[in-house]
């Protein structure tokens, strides 16, 4: 069943409470820099995870599942546990860009979505180094830090800024060639330029604003996008598969 306006404003303001606190943690990290002792390989020695992603998992499962129990959960680091399903459900990544959040770098986020439906209709990405707060609901535009923002409207290759990123998730052949293949014809087209952020959140989160014109990435899942797709859509911008990979 779809969620009234009010059930989603206060979805909205605790998700947006529970990154920011999310957020405060990544920052006492940054302050000690002690993220490097803290790091683990998953899948592969490219796919890491460090002790502050499961921390601050913990801290915002804890405060959306007092808030809203009958909601789903699906969340990258216990992400065998709970499948998407049409009932609402969060969708979490702690922190996004976790190689970029290991090497100190600013490209990195706390990313809350809430599906309906297997739908985004809400979206939280909050960006700690910029102090930047990013929300959308559905059919109410996206903002930063309380003020509206809007995407490019470029539709132009020729004059887009496109921005990817060399996924840590696979890295075998299909999606190399794939990725690859994508480059050659984008700068064959040619695009205006080509740079890898390191985080889809942030690189959404770009587009969003107009910083970018375009993001592509092969090989993802929902949390990394359930929550940067409804504030791109609600800025104005648009999304689509890259080709079933």
């Amino acid at each position: 069943p779809a969620l009234d306006a009010a059930t989603l404003r206060r979805c909205l303001d605790e998700a947006v409470v529970a990154a920011q606190e999310a957020g405060d943690l990544m920052l006492e990290c940054f302050a000690r820099n002690d993220a490097q002792g803290a790091v683990e390989e998953k899948s592969s020695a490219t796919d890491l995870v460090t002790k502050y992603d499961r921390q601050v998992e913990d801290l915002v499962l804890k405060r959306l599942r007092a808030a809203f129990p009958d909601f789903g959960v699906v969340a990258e680091e216990t992400a065998s546990k709970e499948e998407l399903t049409d009932k609402p459900t969060w969708v979490v990544d702690p922190i996004d860009g976790t190689t970029n959040f290991i090497h100190r770098q600013s490209e990195c986020c706390v990313l809350i979505g809430l599906a309906v439906g297997k739908k985004a209709v809400l979206g939280v990405c909050f960006i700690p180094k910029m102090d930047e707060m990013y929300t959308a609901i559905k059919g109410g535009g996206a903002y930063c830090n309380g003020r509206r923002i809007r995407a490019s409207g470029c539709r132009d290759l020729k004059q887009a800024l496109v921005n990817t990123h060399f996924t840590s998730y696979s890295r075998g052949p299909c999606v190399t060639e794939r990725l690859l293949c994508m480059f050659r014809e984008l700068m064959n087209h040619p695009v205006r330029g080509i740079r890898a952020g390191g985080s889809a959140g942030v690189d959404m989160i770009h587009v969003a604003r107009g910083r970018l014109d375009a993001y592509f990435e092969v090989g993802i899942y929902p949390w990394d996008v359930c929550a940067g797709a409804i504030i791109v859509e609600e800025a104005g911008g648009g999304r689509g598969a890259t080709g079933g990979v």
